[in-house]
């Protein structure tokens, strides 16, 4: 039988426990420019889903080594650095769990045929998007307001004679920060 004093105990611990449960774990993403990399581990991974009826819906997914907000766009100040990225399926092709590649932007005049994914590296004050190649995996897909989307990032260029070797590597796991679909 536990005294008061053992249930006074446990009850103070129940707040810490609860928190420790609820806690994000931070990832490390990885971005290699050439000759150059750059590692950071994210204080923020959000993803904003919207669907354009009858166009195309997109995921845009930051995972930021600084506190970013889902309300506004947040630059990453000199020291800080952010990975974003934008998923793109068809309209009829709602985001699911699978591979996503980033083979470059899709002609313009025709529709769109296969979901794509477009990466972009802020480090500091300037920005960088990658040649394509690689792709993102959506390991896990939850669009509702309390949802979120995990997966692994694996963008790699091989590199070419006027343009330097890149990746982009590392896991992620954000919540759902804004959700734009039309009502059912």
């Amino acid at each position: 039988m536990i005294g008061s004093a053992g249930r006074k105990g446990a009850l103070a611990l129940a707040p810490l426990i609860a928190l420790g449960c609820n806690e994000r774990r931070p990832h490390e993403i990885t971005i290699t420019d050439g000759a150059t990399t750059t590692r950071f581990a994210t204080q923020s991974e959000f993803a904003e889903y919207v669907e354009i009826p009858g166009d195309h819906n997109e995921l845009r997914l930051t995972l930021a080594g600084y506190v970013a907000s889902c309300e506004r766009w947040v630059p990453p100040r000199a020291g800080e650095t952010s990975v974003t990225v934008v998923i793109v399926s068809p309209a009829d092709a709602p985001l699911a769990p699978g591979a996503y590649a980033w083979s470059g932007i899709p002609k313009p005049d025709e529709p769109l045929k296969a979901g794509y994914a477009l990466p972009k590296a802020h480090i500091g004050p300037r920005s960088r998007l990658f040649e394509p190649g690689g792709s993102i995996r959506l390991t896990k897909v939850q669009l509702d307001p309390l949802g979120a989307v995990s997966g692994t990032l694996a963008f790699e260029f091989p590199g070419e004679t006027d343009r330097p070797a890149t990746r982009v590597e590392g896991t992620f796991e954000a919540r759902i920060c804004r959700l734009s679909a039309p009502s059912e």
